[in-house]
């Protein structure tokens, strides 16, 4: 009989050390686009990569980047595909050294057209008008008909689809649909608590709120005409007394102004938004139609002449936005000229050209920005305030 004996076998257990795994490296981050998505607009990129030694951004806009945190201007609406690239601490399996996002700019003109709207005076008294800017010839359409004499002050809100036009003689403030339609008249001299609308002329759209300037400074109101107030203070007896033209940079926060020199000192101004920091760019001189060309960095301003200034001979003129740099760029007719008007999206510059105060022998002039290759784009017209918005009709 064989007796099984149990054979029982002790072995150690030995511990393997794995150490700490290497780190791994990953392309990570976010960004925020500026002036609320909309072109133009500055996009700050922020990396979140983890354990990343160096940085190569492609942004998609021909701009690349090795810094980790980039301030991107993007002058143009579009979706720009931007990559991160960043170089790993250590070379393993399950670094991801790559990142690729679409970054949406969008576009503030999306579904709206460009337009030019005009003003004129005529024998029954005077009218508002528009032509869509397009590559066709112009097309002129009527706004319905409103009580007017001296249209001389116009401006559009791109915003609430509005447009607002003046009349100095009158003292009114009308507003209108986008496509001329349903006219309100939401100032009235002759209104108690709108008296300080009394002579109106130049117009802007600031913060969902119309500006105007008459003698004594700067005026507003809400967009329906409610509240009138004075918002800068200039008096009659400090310059500029009264603003004729003006027009407000978003970019700068500053105001762009042609004070009246029939009545007053002249001059070419400009100041911050709240009316501090008043600079007299040129003095003296006989401004009645302002416009910027924020791209080029230029004012273009239609100026009478008077002796003893630096305007001795009427015409368009340019200059820098600090007003060195004047130089005439064209003519116009004999009577004064309300309005100047830019074409972006073309280059192009409108001017009015009158010959009578009423008569229907006056011109819309378009050129290139510097006042070349000048052609009658609408003739018959006895023009006056113009101005230029994208809006939704």
């Amino acid at each position: 009989m064989m007796i099984m004996i149990p054979v029982f076998m002790i072995t150690g257990c030995e511990e393997y050390e794995m150490g700490n795994p290497l780190p791994s490296t990953v392309a990570d981050f976010t960004y925020s686009v500026g002036n609320s998505g909309y072109a133009p607009a500055e996009v700050t990129f922020t990396s979140t990569s983890l354990n990343a030694t160096s940085y190569h951004w492609d942004l998609g806009n021909g701009q690349t980047s090795t810094e980790a945190n980039p301030v991107i201007f993007y002058e143009l609406p579009g979706l720009y595909t931007v990559t991160l690239t960043v170089t790993a601490v250590n070379d393993v399996h399950y670094n991801q050294l790559v990142k690729t996002t679409i970054v949406n700019v969008k576009d503030i003109n999306a579904g709206k057209s460009q337009v030019l709207y005009f003003t004129t005076r005529n024998p029954e008294g005077g009218g508002v008008h528009m032509v869509i800017l397009n590559d066709e010839a112009p097309v002129v359409q009527d706004f319905e008909t409103v009580e007017l004499t001296r249209p001389y002050g116009i401006t559009a809100d791109s915003s609430t689809g509005k447009v607002f036009v003046s009349d100095y003689s009158l003292g009114y403030i009308y507003s209108f649909n986008a496509d001329g339609k349903n006219p309100v008249r939401i100032l009235d001299i002759n209104v108690p608590g709108q008296e300080i609308v009394d002579s109106p002329q130049a117009l802007m759209v600031v913060d969902s709120m119309l500006y105007w300037g008459r003698p004594g400074g700067i005026y507003r109101c809400n967009l329906d005409g409610s509240n009138p107030e004075l918002y800068i203070a200039t008096g009659l007896d400090i310059a500029p007394e009264y603003p004729i033209d003006m027009q407000y940079d978003p970019v700068s926060g500053k105001i762009y102004l042609c004070n009246d020199k029939t009545d007053y000192s002249g001059g070419y101004f400009t100041m911050n938004f709240d009316g501090s920091d008043q600079v007299e760019n040129i003095v003296d001189i006989d401004g009645t139609a302002i416009e910027l060309d924020i791209t080029n960095g230029k004012t273009i301003m239609a100026i009478y002449p008077a002796d003893g200034t630096p305007v001795t001979d009427y015409g368009i003129y340019s200059c820098n936005l600090d007003g060195t740099g004047l130089a005439k760029i064209a003519d116009y007719g004999d009577k004064a000229t309300w309005g100047v008007a830019i074409d972006d999206e073309r280059g192009k510059l409108f001017w009015s050209f009158k010959m009578s105060n009423t008569g229907a022998d006056g011109k819309i002039i378009r050129a290139n920005l510097d006042g070349t290759d000048q052609e009658d784009w609408v003739t018959g017209v006895g023009p006056n305030a113009m101005c230029v918005a994208w809006i939704k009709l």
